[in-house]
């Protein structure tokens, strides 16, 4: 069963051994994640040319503010050749208002969601912008652009063992209805193949977009935002 975590306790439980948030400095310029978002985004929609940088400044924005989540999960990813679970510091790094923070045996989870909204965060870009990659395994599709959009990605960290990070995201469809953005990363080193996709059995699986089941899967798809 998880456990809602309060900051104060999460803190309380990362202990004198645990990573710093500044071991996971930002290696990317703003100006260079600007230049691949905006080629990606012009490579997939070529009639975004004239406003893709601006939106890519927004992504950037919500990158920084991701950064205490993208920290906290690379700190618990486990080092090469260790068998323990890494444990997160969140010293010198507040998490953002609004986040609700859970862990449950195979890794940690974000869930953040504001009636009206679209997304602030962006913690595939935070990630990234930290050096670390991120291979698509798959991303449901569901009916319907209200229902959001979801991939599943496994990790890669110098030095770290890989992990699986699952992001969904959805902007809210209504005034009344709340934008969602949850993030589930897990340390076990288990990486789901399609036919585990499929049945729901990843990180984050089941549940989403209202508990519609997905129309299918593809392998690889835009980041959600």
């Amino acid at each position: 069963m998880k456990t809602i975590l309060t900051v104060a306790v999460l803190i309380a439980s990362a202990g004198c051994a645990a990573a710093q948030t500044k071991a996971f400095p930002v290696v990317q310029t703003e100006t260079a994640f600007l230049d691949v978002c905006e080629q990606e985004r012009v490579q997939r929609e070529p009639a975004s040319a004239p406003w893709a940088r601006a939106e890519c400044q927004i992504k950037w924005r919500w990158a920084l503010a991701a950064g205490p989540m993208a920290d906290v999960i690379i700190a618990m990813s486990k080092a090469d050749g260790d068998a323990a679970q890494g444990t997160a510091s969140m010293s010198g790094s507040a998490m953002p208002a609004g986040i609700a923070v859970s862990h449950n045996a195979a890794g940690i989870r974000f869930d953040w969601q504001k009636p009206g909204s679209e997304g602030h965060y962006n913690v595939t870009g935070a990630l990234r912008s930290r050096g670390v990659t991120l291979q698509s395994l798959g991303c449901p599709q569901y009916p319907g652009a209200s229902m959001g959009r979801e991939k599943v990605m496994l990790a890669g960290v110098p030095g770290r063992q890989p992990f699986v990070v699952t992001v969904y995201s959805r902007a809210a469809p209504t005034g009344f209805e709340p934008g969602v953005y949850e993030v589930d990363a897990d340390f076990s080193g288990n990486v789901p193949d399609m036919r585990a996709l499929q049945a729901g059995r990843y990180p984050g699986g089941g549940g989403r977009a209202f508990a519609v089941d997905p129309t299918g899967w593809v392998a690889e798809c835009p980041d959600p935002e």
